[in-house]
């Protein structure tokens, strides 16, 4: 069908055009804006692209004060009725708040929506109306306090004819692991699309099938649910989702299910894109050592069975929620530390972020958990280090966190490092003075029985922190206990000007007294270190300039430094964020590896990403990039041995921290894995 006749009937804006996300524009304030449906205009001040998306990243914000207008002039004038969808939230509660949209035609302005309405946080409110034929320009109307507003998106124009089902479902797929402990986990989406929003069309099943899964009696339901483009992200307790209507049916597996499920229901069609989610539910204590794998047989829609595009079958890890929101009564948790210990004993720490997710000063202890059975289940959250024991005369406290963990291979002894604040924020330190009324403090915390109990903090920042310093506290993750029996501890410093350096702290007597390096290169924060074969250590630092990480080498622990040829390459780009890093000796096959995580981005906390080098850290080789999770996260990883074939990653996703066992032969070959 011609892009004219598609005009003449009123179908060119939805069928050809879509739902205008924003994803494409520039961030910023703009008085001119060219979108899907034609051109935005403003005066100055009124509007801008910012980040917040209701199915993307971006959305259009509108600002306040009296009567502000932001009009769109369409670029195609429907000749039939069309009906417009945004979704909408304001970002104030204040009043006056009053919004509409005002319709310009031959016969002059027509309001076709009211907005007085509209919810506060997220995307709660839809925005429906009917355009009148012969529609020229759209005017969006705003009256609020100044510099407050609303944000708009997934603005869609659709004609109001009957709807069609798109002949063809598309379906896609990335690395999205299967969580144990976490209710309906995506492994793939289907779009089915449609056009014309009268008589709305039905989706009554998708049948999918799940030959060659790994163990189908580990799977405890199958679900459809109607969500976004990106993937569904589910970590709390709540049922799921809290919309029953975006639901197609949920099926439970008995023991003897066959792999052939058809989920059944009556789902009504949106105009448009309805990405429909394939999630899956594990059993409590599920193998981690298998794969679900599951292909979408068919679909269907509007009383005939639709076809899947490229319905190939998706295999997708399993893994493990070592903690999720609510338990321990905590709301988040952040931060992840990891080590084995010599027992074999996998130790996981982190921030327990009782009340928000956000940084100190807060009401966060560093949490511990552990698991003997190589990571399929970890025990109940305990407490390694809280912040009301440091310092008891002192009183009350604003929190401990940002831990890492490192095990003492000759004594078996495990340390936890954390920075504890006292009734002030740690980023408001000051130099001159060490003390807690002061700065942030760098403490300690360590267990002589396998992570089961811990003594109480030990508060080294005297003995490391420079005076002229204004704070010294650890990186977050791991520290190594070298050939020598040396421990290291990451750590990073911030200058008399604020200016922040990654460095070492590290002790040459088991721990009894601690010492501090230099810096490695200004701008540098989160850190994390390897011995080198050479008994030089090497440091890989998050750099506030983004792009891509510092690497140095110290072969005097850190009173001098080298850059390493991988110092601000693309082997190694990063979002600015924390990374982790792993040196592993005797993998079978491969001898030493050293593995590296991070969000494989410039750009957000995404596409979590196992990197292998097998020549000391010198490269990087794209063929041995790993990505073990596609999805949106918050980035922070750590890495450590599991057993002589496997290496396990505990990271964030959304105020969870999940856990991954991952073959080394999978990242050494990841151009043929995922």
């Amino acid at each position: 069908m011609g892009l004219g006749l598609l005009c003449a009937l009123g179908l060119s804006i939805p069928s050809v055009l879509g739902k205008e996300s924003f994803e494409q524009a520039r961030r910023g304030k703009f008085t001119t804006l060219s979108t899907k449906y034609g051109l935005m205009s403003c005066r100055n001040g009124v509007a801008e692209i910012g980040g917040g998306g209701k199915s993307g990243e971006a959305s259009l914000r509108m600002f306040g004060g009296q009567d502000a207008e932001l009009k769109l002039d369409l670029k195609d004038t429907p000749s039939r009725e069309v009906r417009l969808s945004a979704w909408a939230e304001r970002w104030t509660g204040q009043a006056p708040f009053e919004f509409s949209i005002v319709a310009i035609g031959p016969n002059g302005e027509k309001k076709i929506y009211d907005g007085k309405d509209i919810r506060t946080g997220g995307f709660h409110t839809r925005i429906e109306a009917s355009v009148p034929a012969g529609t020229r320009s759209l005017v969006f109307r705003l009256t609020s306090p100044e510099n407050k507003g609303m944000k708009l998106d997934d603005l869609f124009l659709v004609p109001c004819i009957p709807m069609k089902v798109n002949p063809q479902v598309e379906m896609a797929s990335s690395a999205y692991p299967v969580m144990v402990r976490i209710p309906c986990s995506p492994v793939l989406s289907l779009n089915v699309r449609t056009d014309g929003c009268l008589n709305p069309q039905f989706l009554t099943a998708v049948n999918l099938d799940f030959t060659g899964t790994t163990k189908l009696s580990d799977i405890e339901s199958v679900a459809v649910i109607r969500g976004e483009e990106a993937p569904i992200i589910h970590h709390g307790e709540e049922p799921f989702p809290k919309d029953s209507s975006q639901v197609l049916g949920t099926v439970k597996l008995a023991g003897s299910a066959r792999p052939q499920i058809s989920v059944k229901g009556k789902m009504e069609l949106e105009p448009g894109d309805n990405y429909l989610w394939a999630c899956v539910t594990m059993k409590e204590g599920a193998s981690l050592d298998g794969r679900v794998v599951v292909r979408p047989a068919s679909v269907v829609a509007g009383n005939k069975p639709v076809r899947v595009a490229n319905a190939a079958p998706v295999a997708q890890r399993i893994g493990v929620a070592v903690v999720r929101h609510g338990d321990f009564k905590s709301k988040f948790y952040r931060i992840p530390g990891l080590a084995r210990s010599r027992k074999g004993t996998l130790l996981a720490v982190y921030d327990i972020r009782y009340n928000h997710s956000g940084d100190l000063p807060a009401n966060i202890d560093v949490g511990v958990s552990r698991s003997t059975d190589g990571g399929r289940t970890w025990s109940d959250v305990k407490i390694a280090i809280d912040d009301s024991k440091i310092d008891p005369s002192l009183g009350a406290t604003r929190g401990v966190g940002d831990p890492a963990i490192l095990v003492d291979e000759k004594t078996g002894r495990i340390w936890v490092a954390a920075i504890w604040s006292h009734r002030h924020s740690i980023w408001g330190s000051k130099s001159g003075d060490n003390s807690p009324e002061a700065c942030g403090q760098l403490v300690l915390a360590y267990s002589d029985d396998d992570g089961l109990t811990w003594s109480s903090p030990i508060n080294i920042t005297e003995q490391t922190k420079n005076k002229d310093w204004r704070i010294l506290f650890n990186g977050p993750g791991n520290g190594i206990c070298m050939k020598d029996g040396t421990l290291v501890f990451a750590a990073q410093y911030w200058d008399g000007k604020g200016v922040p350096w990654s460095t070492i702290v590290y002790s040459k007597d088991r721990g009894k007294t601690w010492h501090c390096g230099t810096g490695v290169n200004q701008q540098t924060t989160e850190a994390q270190v390897i011995e080198l074969e050479d008994g030089s250590v090497m440091i890989n630092a998050r750099c506030n300039w983004g792009g891509s990480r510092i690497v140095g080498v110290t072969k005097d622990l850190g009173q001098t430094w080298e850059k390493h040829p991988t110092n601000r390459t693309a082997q190694l780009k990063e979002p600015v964020c924390q990374g982790s890093l792993l040196a592993v000796d005797g993998v079978p096959g491969a001898g030493r590896v050293v593995l590296f995580s991070n969000p494989n981005t410039t750009s957000g906390r995404s596409h979590m990403t196992l990197k292998a080098s097998t020549n000391d850290a010198g490269s990087w080789p794209e063929d041995k990039w790993l990505l073990y999770d596609a999805r949106k996260g918050w980035g922070y990883s750590c890495l450590a041995p599991v057993d002589k074939n496997h290496v396990g990653v505990l990271y964030e996703s959304q105020g969870a921290l999940n856990f991954l066992k991952i073959p080394y032969k999978d990242v050494l070959n990841a151009k043929n894995a995922r």
